[in-house]
Protein backbone atom coordinates (compact mmCIF):
# COMPACT_ATOMS: atom_id res chain seq x y z
CA UNK A 1 0.00 0.00 0.00
CA UNK A 2 1.22 2.94 -1.44
CA UNK A 3 1.90 6.13 1.12
CA UNK A 4 0.87 9.57 0.57
CA UNK A 5 2.73 12.01 -2.01
CA UNK A 6 4.77 14.73 -1.48
CA UNK A 7 3.05 18.28 -1.21
CA UNK A 8 4.08 21.65 -1.54
CA UNK A 9 4.71 21.72 2.41
CA UNK A 10 6.69 18.14 2.83
CA UNK A 11 10.72 19.02 3.36
CA UNK A 12 13.39 17.09 0.79
CA UNK A 13 17.03 17.25 1.29
CA UNK A 14 18.41 19.43 -1.69
CA UNK A 15 22.18 19.21 -0.87
CA UNK A 16 24.82 17.86 1.04
CA UNK A 17 28.18 18.42 1.40
CA UNK A 18 30.93 17.44 3.75
CA UNK A 19 34.68 17.80 4.12
CA UNK A 20 36.95 15.83 6.63
CA UNK A 21 34.46 13.11 7.64
CA UNK A 22 36.40 9.39 6.55
CA UNK A 23 37.58 9.05 2.59
CA UNK A 24 35.92 12.68 1.75
CA UNK A 25 38.97 14.53 2.80
CA UNK A 26 37.95 17.32 0.27
CA UNK A 27 34.67 18.78 -0.35
CA UNK A 28 32.32 16.14 -1.15
CA UNK A 29 29.11 17.15 -2.83
CA UNK A 30 25.78 15.40 -3.18
CA UNK A 31 24.11 17.52 -5.00
CA UNK A 32 20.49 16.72 -5.97
CA UNK A 33 18.84 19.66 -7.02
CA UNK A 34 20.20 19.59 -10.84
CA UNK A 35 17.90 16.68 -12.16
CA UNK A 36 18.27 16.14 -16.09
CA UNK A 37 15.15 16.72 -18.69
CA UNK A 38 13.79 13.62 -18.53
CA UNK A 39 10.30 12.60 -19.73
CA UNK A 40 10.25 9.14 -18.15
CA UNK A 41 10.06 7.74 -14.47
CA UNK A 42 8.99 11.31 -14.32
CA UNK A 43 8.06 10.34 -10.52
CA UNK A 44 11.55 9.87 -9.88
CA UNK A 45 11.71 13.72 -9.81
CA UNK A 46 9.85 15.89 -7.12
CA UNK A 47 9.67 19.56 -7.24
CA UNK A 48 12.96 19.95 -9.30
CA UNK A 49 15.03 17.25 -6.92
CA UNK A 50 16.17 13.90 -7.26
CA UNK A 51 13.70 11.66 -4.89
CA UNK A 52 14.98 8.83 -5.86
CA UNK A 53 18.30 7.54 -6.11
CA UNK A 54 20.89 4.16 -6.61
CA UNK A 55 24.99 4.83 -5.72
CA UNK A 56 27.27 2.74 -7.34
CA UNK A 57 30.88 2.70 -6.93
CA UNK A 58 33.63 0.34 -6.46
CA UNK A 59 34.73 -1.09 -3.38
CA UNK A 60 36.51 1.69 -1.13
CA UNK A 61 35.37 4.92 -2.54
CA UNK A 62 32.68 6.01 -0.52
CA UNK A 63 29.20 4.18 -0.58
CA UNK A 64 28.82 3.18 2.77
CA UNK A 65 30.71 6.46 4.06
CA UNK A 66 28.07 8.82 2.31
CA UNK A 67 25.21 7.41 3.98
CA UNK A 68 27.00 7.64 7.22
CA UNK A 69 27.72 10.83 6.77
CA UNK A 70 24.40 12.23 5.73
CA UNK A 71 22.79 10.77 8.58
CA UNK A 72 25.68 12.23 10.96
CA UNK A 73 22.64 15.04 11.84
CA UNK A 74 20.22 12.32 13.22
CA UNK A 75 23.72 11.25 15.48
CA UNK A 76 23.26 14.21 16.72
CA UNK A 77 20.37 13.84 18.98
CA UNK A 78 21.04 10.10 19.45
CA UNK A 79 23.07 8.14 21.53
CA UNK A 80 25.53 5.57 20.13
CA UNK A 81 24.52 2.11 21.59
CA UNK A 82 27.21 -1.39 21.55
CA UNK A 83 26.72 -3.22 18.51
CA UNK A 84 25.26 -7.18 19.18
CA UNK A 85 25.04 -9.61 16.50
CA UNK A 86 21.85 -11.49 17.89
CA UNK A 87 19.56 -12.81 15.21
CA UNK A 88 16.35 -11.28 14.64
CA UNK A 89 16.85 -7.89 16.15
CA UNK A 90 17.51 -4.21 15.18
CA UNK A 91 20.63 -2.51 16.65
CA UNK A 92 22.50 0.78 16.30
CA UNK A 93 25.64 0.59 14.96
CA UNK A 94 28.90 1.48 16.89
CA UNK A 95 30.91 3.72 14.82
CA UNK A 96 33.77 1.69 12.79
CA UNK A 97 36.96 2.84 11.53
CA UNK A 98 38.30 6.12 11.54
CA UNK A 99 35.69 9.45 12.15
CA UNK A 100 38.12 12.30 10.67
CA UNK A 101 40.11 11.72 7.73
CA UNK A 102 43.73 10.78 7.60
CA UNK A 103 45.96 13.80 8.00
CA UNK A 104 43.03 16.07 7.74
CA UNK A 105 43.77 18.83 10.66
CA UNK A 106 40.58 21.40 10.29
CA UNK A 107 37.30 20.81 11.80
CA UNK A 108 34.87 17.99 9.74
CA UNK A 109 32.42 20.27 8.30
CA UNK A 110 28.64 18.92 7.34
CA UNK A 111 26.26 21.27 5.23
CA UNK A 112 22.81 19.94 4.22
CA UNK A 113 20.27 22.31 2.08
CA UNK A 114 16.61 21.41 2.42
CA UNK A 115 13.89 22.54 0.46
CA UNK A 116 9.97 22.54 1.33
CA UNK A 117 7.42 24.67 -0.83
CA UNK A 118 9.47 27.77 -1.30
CA UNK A 119 11.16 27.99 1.74
CA UNK A 120 14.44 27.13 1.58
CA UNK A 121 16.77 25.83 4.84
CA UNK A 122 20.57 25.81 5.00
CA UNK A 123 21.80 23.81 8.34
CA UNK A 124 25.59 23.30 8.64
CA UNK A 125 27.84 22.62 11.26
CA UNK A 126 31.52 21.87 12.62
CA UNK A 127 32.85 18.83 14.25
CA UNK A 128 36.20 18.80 16.45
CA UNK A 129 35.59 14.89 16.77
CA UNK A 130 32.34 13.12 16.57
CA UNK A 131 29.29 14.25 19.21
CA UNK A 132 31.73 17.36 19.84
CA UNK A 133 30.32 20.27 17.91
CA UNK A 134 32.37 23.72 17.67
CA UNK A 135 30.42 25.87 15.15
CA UNK A 136 26.45 25.87 13.74
CA UNK A 137 24.56 27.72 11.94
CA UNK A 138 21.11 28.18 10.71
CA UNK A 139 20.08 29.73 7.61
CA UNK A 140 16.10 30.28 6.51
CA UNK A 141 15.49 32.02 3.64
CA UNK A 142 18.45 33.72 3.90
CA UNK A 143 18.17 35.03 7.56
CA UNK A 144 20.48 33.71 9.85
CA UNK A 145 18.90 32.23 12.95
CA UNK A 146 21.57 30.38 14.57
CA UNK A 147 25.01 31.24 14.62
CA UNK A 148 26.94 29.45 17.08
CA UNK A 149 30.83 29.17 17.39
CA UNK A 150 32.57 27.01 20.42
CA UNK A 151 33.47 29.49 23.44
CA UNK A 152 31.81 32.49 21.66
CA UNK A 153 28.72 34.46 21.89
CA UNK A 154 26.08 32.26 20.80
CA UNK A 155 23.29 33.91 18.63
CA UNK A 156 19.71 32.97 18.23
CA UNK A 157 17.02 35.03 16.36
CA UNK A 158 14.34 32.51 16.34
CA UNK A 159 11.33 34.23 17.95
CA UNK A 160 10.17 30.81 20.29
CA UNK A 161 13.43 30.76 21.86
CA UNK A 162 14.15 34.09 23.23
CA UNK A 163 13.29 32.46 26.59
CA UNK A 164 15.37 30.00 26.62
CA UNK A 165 18.51 30.07 28.93
CA UNK A 166 21.44 28.47 26.78
CA UNK A 167 24.29 28.49 29.90
CA UNK A 168 22.88 25.10 30.45
CA UNK A 169 24.10 23.94 26.64
CA UNK A 170 27.55 21.53 27.31
CA UNK A 171 29.77 22.52 24.83
CA UNK A 172 30.17 20.01 21.92
CA UNK A 173 26.16 19.71 21.94
CA UNK A 174 24.51 21.18 19.09
CA UNK A 175 22.63 24.11 19.70
CA UNK A 176 19.60 23.42 17.19
CA UNK A 177 18.96 20.03 19.00
CA UNK A 178 18.69 21.77 22.22
CA UNK A 179 15.78 23.91 20.99
CA UNK A 180 13.98 20.59 19.79
CA UNK A 181 14.24 19.48 23.38
CA UNK A 182 12.23 22.32 24.78
CA UNK A 183 10.76 23.96 22.68
CA UNK A 184 7.32 23.15 20.97
CA UNK A 185 7.34 24.98 17.29
CA UNK A 186 4.06 25.60 15.82
CA UNK A 187 3.64 22.97 12.94
CA UNK A 188 3.91 25.92 10.16
CA UNK A 189 7.19 26.75 11.76
CA UNK A 190 10.43 25.85 9.01
CA UNK A 191 12.02 24.82 12.65
CA UNK A 192 9.44 22.35 13.24
CA UNK A 193 9.34 21.03 9.54
CA UNK A 194 13.33 20.77 9.63
CA UNK A 195 12.65 18.78 13.04
CA UNK A 196 9.92 16.22 11.70
CA UNK A 197 12.44 15.62 8.53
CA UNK A 198 15.47 14.80 10.79
CA UNK A 199 13.13 12.51 12.96
CA UNK A 200 12.10 10.79 10.28
CA UNK A 201 15.15 9.78 8.71
CA UNK A 202 16.12 6.52 8.20
CA UNK A 203 19.13 4.75 7.57
CA UNK A 204 19.89 0.95 8.05
CA UNK A 205 21.32 -2.38 6.33
CA UNK A 206 21.93 -5.87 6.71
CA UNK A 207 24.75 -7.52 6.97
CA UNK A 208 27.38 -10.30 8.43
CA UNK A 209 27.58 -7.71 11.47
CA UNK A 210 23.48 -7.46 12.11
CA UNK A 211 20.34 -5.62 11.64
CA UNK A 212 21.96 -2.04 12.12
CA UNK A 213 19.71 1.02 11.69
CA UNK A 214 20.40 4.96 12.84
CA UNK A 215 17.57 7.51 13.04
CA UNK A 216 13.59 7.44 13.40
CA UNK A 217 13.40 6.31 16.48
CA UNK A 218 15.96 3.64 15.99
CA UNK A 219 16.16 1.33 19.23
CA UNK A 220 17.03 -2.44 20.25
CA UNK A 221 13.90 -4.52 18.93
CA UNK A 222 12.92 -8.19 17.69
CA UNK A 223 11.78 -8.04 14.12
CA UNK A 224 9.18 -10.71 14.44
CA UNK A 225 8.11 -9.08 18.02
CA UNK A 226 7.33 -6.52 16.26
CA UNK A 227 5.69 -8.15 13.34
CA UNK A 228 3.19 -9.85 15.71
CA UNK A 229 2.55 -6.56 17.82
CA UNK A 230 1.15 -4.97 14.65
CA UNK A 231 -0.61 -7.78 13.34
CA UNK A 232 1.29 -7.77 10.35
CA UNK A 233 1.73 -11.63 10.14
CA UNK A 234 -0.44 -12.36 7.29
CA UNK A 235 0.70 -9.06 5.57
CA UNK A 236 4.28 -10.75 5.64
CA UNK A 237 2.68 -13.84 4.38
CA UNK A 238 1.69 -11.60 1.53
CA UNK A 239 4.67 -10.18 1.23
CA UNK A 240 6.46 -13.04 0.55
CA UNK A 241 4.57 -14.66 -1.55
CA UNK A 242 4.53 -11.79 -3.94
CA UNK A 243 8.11 -12.19 -3.65
CA UNK A 244 8.04 -15.70 -4.77
CA UNK A 245 7.85 -17.44 -1.84
CA UNK A 246 5.25 -19.86 -1.29
CA UNK A 247 5.18 -19.56 2.82
CA UNK A 248 1.96 -20.02 5.07
CA UNK A 249 2.94 -18.18 8.47
CA UNK A 250 0.70 -18.37 11.92
CA UNK A 251 1.66 -17.29 14.92
CA UNK A 252 2.19 -19.63 18.12
CA UNK A 253 2.01 -20.03 21.40
CA UNK A 254 4.54 -23.56 21.53
CA UNK A 255 7.92 -22.32 22.68
CA UNK A 256 9.46 -26.43 21.76
CA UNK A 257 10.19 -27.13 18.34
CA UNK A 258 11.73 -31.11 17.91
CA UNK A 259 12.70 -30.92 21.57
CA UNK A 260 14.15 -27.94 22.21
CA UNK A 261 12.88 -25.15 23.94
CA UNK A 262 13.24 -21.84 22.62
CA UNK A 263 13.73 -18.58 24.24
CA UNK A 264 10.78 -17.39 26.24
CA UNK A 265 8.92 -15.09 24.06
CA UNK A 266 4.82 -14.46 24.48
CA UNK A 267 4.49 -15.62 20.82
CA UNK A 268 6.24 -16.79 17.70
CA UNK A 269 5.70 -16.84 14.08
CA UNK A 270 5.68 -20.40 12.64
CA UNK A 271 6.36 -21.44 9.02
CA UNK A 272 3.78 -24.36 8.04
CA UNK A 273 5.00 -26.81 4.95
CA UNK A 274 4.30 -30.01 4.21
CA UNK A 275 2.26 -31.00 6.94
CA UNK A 276 5.06 -29.57 9.33
CA UNK A 277 5.47 -26.65 10.96
CA UNK A 278 9.05 -24.90 12.29
CA UNK A 279 9.98 -21.47 13.67
CA UNK A 280 10.32 -18.99 10.78
CA UNK A 281 13.98 -17.48 12.52
CA UNK A 282 15.12 -20.65 12.34
CA UNK A 283 14.10 -21.43 8.50
CA UNK A 284 14.95 -18.35 7.21
CA UNK A 285 18.02 -17.70 4.77
CA UNK A 286 20.34 -14.90 4.74
CA UNK A 287 18.25 -13.38 1.62
CA UNK A 288 14.77 -14.34 3.15
CA UNK A 289 16.06 -12.59 6.75
CA UNK A 290 16.72 -9.58 4.83
CA UNK A 291 13.54 -9.42 2.63
CA UNK A 292 11.82 -9.70 6.73
CA UNK A 293 14.02 -6.93 7.70
CA UNK A 294 12.62 -4.85 4.75
CA UNK A 295 9.11 -5.69 5.53
CA UNK A 296 10.13 -4.21 9.24
CA UNK A 297 10.64 -1.00 7.96
CA UNK A 298 8.54 -1.30 5.38
CA UNK A 299 5.64 -1.43 8.14
CA UNK A 300 6.84 2.72 9.05
CA UNK A 301 7.15 4.26 5.97
CA UNK A 302 4.70 6.14 6.96
CA UNK A 303 6.68 7.63 9.80
CA UNK A 304 9.95 7.69 6.80
CA UNK A 305 11.04 11.50 5.56
CA UNK A 306 14.68 9.94 4.01
CA UNK A 307 15.69 6.71 3.66
CA UNK A 308 19.27 5.11 2.84
CA UNK A 309 19.54 1.07 3.21
CA UNK A 310 23.34 0.30 2.21
CA UNK A 311 24.04 -2.27 0.00
CA UNK A 312 20.38 -3.01 -0.32
CA UNK A 313 20.46 -6.30 -2.49
CA UNK A 314 23.69 -8.10 -0.90
CA UNK A 315 21.59 -10.97 -0.74
CA UNK A 316 19.21 -10.76 -3.11
CA UNK A 317 18.63 -12.58 -6.52
CA UNK A 318 18.32 -9.80 -9.04
CA UNK A 319 14.77 -9.75 -9.85
CA UNK A 320 14.14 -9.55 -6.27
CA UNK A 321 16.32 -6.64 -6.08
CA UNK A 322 14.33 -4.72 -9.41
CA UNK A 323 10.98 -5.71 -6.87
CA UNK A 324 12.33 -4.20 -4.28
CA UNK A 325 13.42 -0.83 -6.25
CA UNK A 326 9.63 -0.16 -8.03
CA UNK A 327 8.45 -0.87 -4.47
CA UNK A 328 10.41 1.61 -3.15
CA UNK A 329 9.84 3.57 -6.09
CA UNK A 330 5.87 4.07 -5.50
CA UNK A 331 6.41 5.37 -2.09
CA UNK A 332 6.72 8.66 -3.34
CA UNK A 333 6.04 10.70 -0.40
CA UNK A 334 9.95 9.99 1.17
CA UNK A 335 13.64 10.05 -0.50
CA UNK A 336 14.98 6.90 -0.82
CA UNK A 337 18.66 5.89 -1.66
CA UNK A 338 20.49 2.72 -2.26
CA UNK A 339 23.92 1.51 -2.64
CA UNK A 340 24.90 -1.88 -4.45
CA UNK A 341 26.96 -3.43 -7.09
CA UNK A 342 23.88 -4.59 -9.01
CA UNK A 343 24.35 -3.68 -12.33
CA UNK A 344 21.22 -5.28 -13.74
CA UNK A 345 19.62 -1.89 -12.21
CA UNK A 346 20.92 0.10 -14.49
CA UNK A 347 18.37 0.01 -17.18
CA UNK A 348 15.55 2.93 -17.85
CA UNK A 349 12.72 0.70 -17.52
CA UNK A 350 13.35 0.95 -13.45
CA UNK A 351 15.45 4.46 -13.47
CA UNK A 352 16.83 6.90 -15.18
CA UNK A 353 20.31 8.23 -15.81
CA UNK A 354 20.33 11.33 -13.40
CA UNK A 355 18.81 9.18 -10.54
CA UNK A 356 21.89 6.95 -10.87
CA UNK A 357 24.79 7.59 -9.09
CA UNK A 358 28.08 6.47 -9.39
CA UNK A 359 30.87 7.46 -6.95
CA UNK A 360 34.58 8.45 -8.23
CA UNK A 361 37.84 9.79 -7.48
CA UNK A 362 36.48 11.64 -4.10
CA UNK A 363 33.15 12.99 -5.82
CA UNK A 364 29.49 11.66 -6.93
CA UNK A 365 28.17 12.61 -10.28
CA UNK A 366 25.11 11.24 -11.92
CA UNK A 367 25.62 9.21 -14.77
CA UNK A 368 24.24 11.96 -17.11
CA UNK A 369 26.81 14.19 -15.83
CA UNK A 370 29.53 11.18 -16.38
CA UNK A 371 28.67 10.99 -20.00
CA UNK A 372 30.13 13.26 -22.45
CA UNK A 373 27.19 12.26 -24.95
CA UNK A 374 22.85 12.36 -24.50
CA UNK A 375 21.75 8.93 -22.78
CA UNK A 376 18.42 8.29 -23.51
CA UNK A 377 15.55 6.01 -22.38
CA UNK A 378 16.69 3.54 -25.02
CA UNK A 379 20.70 3.26 -24.41
CA UNK A 380 21.91 -0.14 -22.31
CA UNK A 381 23.11 1.95 -19.21
CA UNK A 382 24.71 -1.02 -17.74
CA UNK A 383 26.72 -1.81 -21.01
CA UNK A 384 27.59 1.76 -21.47
CA UNK A 385 29.10 1.68 -17.50
CA UNK A 386 30.77 -1.64 -18.30
CA UNK A 387 32.43 -0.68 -21.23
CA UNK A 388 33.70 2.40 -19.20
CA UNK A 389 31.77 4.88 -20.48
CA UNK A 390 31.47 6.58 -17.62
CA UNK A 391 35.27 6.71 -16.67
CA UNK A 392 36.98 10.05 -15.88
Amino acid sequence: MKCKKITDGDTMLKYFRVKGYKNFSHDFVFDLGKPGKYSFNTEQIKDGIVNKGIIYGKNGTGKSNLGEALFDIAQNAVLMMPSLTLPNQIIQPVEKGVYRSLGYKDDIEFEYQFKFGDTNIIYSYSKKENKFITKEKLIVDDEVLIDYELNRKKICKIKEAENVNFETLQNGNSLLFYLFNFIKFPEKSPIFKLNNFIKGMLWFRCLNQGNEAVGLGAHYDFIEDAIIRENKVIELENFFKDCGLDYELVVSNNYTYNGISLPQKKKIIMLKQNGSSAPLSLMLSTGTAALELFFYWKMQFQKVTFLFIDEFDAFYHYELSAKIVKILNEEEHFQSFLTTHNTSLMNTSLMRPDTLFLINNNSIKSLNKCSDGELREGHNLEKIYKSGGFDE
